[in-house]
């Protein structure tokens, strides 16, 4: 997710932070502070509430993390790769690479999350039950932490697509019908009506005097609308290229140009000539890297004529290559998680080609013009919006 930083690692999982985790963080802290804590807990000093305030905040996101985990290792153990977990205004979110292959997998990862939430929820519940009349501090952590993780399992059980309950709706209409495609616009149609509520919900109590929480319910219901509609173009997406090969779209000739030449050779020989936005880079006859005008523009211009193509290139490591047998529906969530255009195509070590978004809507352009399959248009315009 752009604007987050990576803090940690958990079971081989890394652990990411949005800019927008620290905005609620803040939020929590203050409300805790001058609200909650110095109403049920009297007699403490303002410096004891906002300590306990910003302990109480943090260990609400500990628990979102534990949440997110379980999604997480739920998925890994069930062969779905995870790129990470990231912190956020919202919650979290679990960066899934793959849809499940079938509605059992997607029922187990999408339930596992409120469970947890749940589960945490009654564990603070019962320890704090003997702190209950003491005016303590930590009875009051432990009763905030009981109602937020219950509240938050709830909440995330609403059949809400892409809600952990909508997710579980999906499954349950996915092993009814047969069609995951089916299953997803039914879904998605309801987490958008369910977001509209919110939306309606939060301007009527706007203008019913509670200003805050109409802005934030309001501002629920636009992220749960759009993050709806997002969802069911990539399931839709996937659907359309699910017989489509990498090798069917990819460019089998991409141009490649030598490892130790030196930017401005390469502008002035690749790149200005061929109006080129990328090129493969191959130190004899091997794949070394790829190159992209982004990659040139971090070095400034004077020195261009010094530094050779190899330094400034992205090395083969950092590269996600892919083959021309793997289907384009395993493919593009690979480039929409990891926000790249361009992946090599290789087959027994040697380069065949380059896959690029390009390539992906010209594809569908050729199929449109020619009728094929209405879905395609959508499709279409879901991947030129992210070329």
């Amino acid at each position: 997710m752009p604007g987050s930083f990576r803090i940690g690692k958990i079971a081989g999982i890394d652990i990411d932070i949005h800019v927008s985790w620290i905005i609620i963080l803040v939020l929590l802290t203050v409300s805790l502070a001058i609200g909650w804590f110095p109403q049920l807990y009297t007699g403490q000093s303002t410096a004891t509430y906002w300590i306990v305030s910003l302990i109480a905040s943090l260990l609400l996101f500990v628990s979102v993390l534990f949440h997110e985990l379980a999604h997480s290792l739920v998925a890994r153990r069930r062969g779905l790769p995870v790129k990470n977990i990231t912190l956020f205004i919202f919650g979290g979110v679990s960066n899934i690479e793959q849809e499940p292959k079938d509605p059992g997998i997607e029922f187990q990862v999408a339930v596992v999350g409120p469970l947890t939430s749940l589960l945490i929820g009654a564990i603070c519940f019962l320890l704090q039950l003997p702190l209950r009349g003491t005016n303590s501090l930590l009875g009051g952590i432990l009763f905030y932490l009981a109602m937020t993780n219950v509240l938050l399992g709830l909440f995330n059980l609403i059949p809400a697509f892409p809600l952990d309950g909508g997710r579980v709706l999906r499954s349950l209409i996915w092993k009814t019908s047969g069609s995951m495609r089916q299953a997803t616009r039914v879904a998605s149609m309801t987490g958008q009506v369910i977001a509209y509520l919110f939306i309606l919900l939060g301007i009527w109590i706007f203008f019913a005097g509670s200003i805050l929480n109409g802005i934030w319910l309001g501002f629920i219901g636009w992220f749960l609308l759009s993050a709806a509609q997002s969802a069911n173009s990539q399931v839709m997406l996937a659907s359309v290229f699910n017989s489509v090969t990498v090798g069917e779209v990819m460019n089998p000739k991409p141009t490649t140009v030598p490892a130790d030449i030196s930017l401005q050779q390469l502008v002035d020989t690749y790149f200005l000539p061929g109006g080129l936005r990328y090129a493969l880079v191959m130190q004899a006859d091997h794949l070394v890297g790829l190159m992209t005008l982004s990659d040139i523009r971090h070095i400034p211009r004077e020195q261009w004529g010094q530094v050779p193509v190899s330094t400034a290139m992205i090395p083969l490591s950092r590269l996600h290559v892919v083959t021309p047998q793997q289907s384009l529906s395993e493919v593009l969530p690979l480039m929409a998680g990891r926000d790249v255009n361009q992946l090599p195509v290789v087959e027994n070590g040697a380069l065949v080609g380059i896959l690029s978004r390009d390539a992906i809507v010209h594809y569908l352009e050729v199929r449109r013009s020619l009728g094929v399959e209405n879905a395609q248009s959508d499709a279409h315009n879901q991947l030129s919006r992210s070329a």
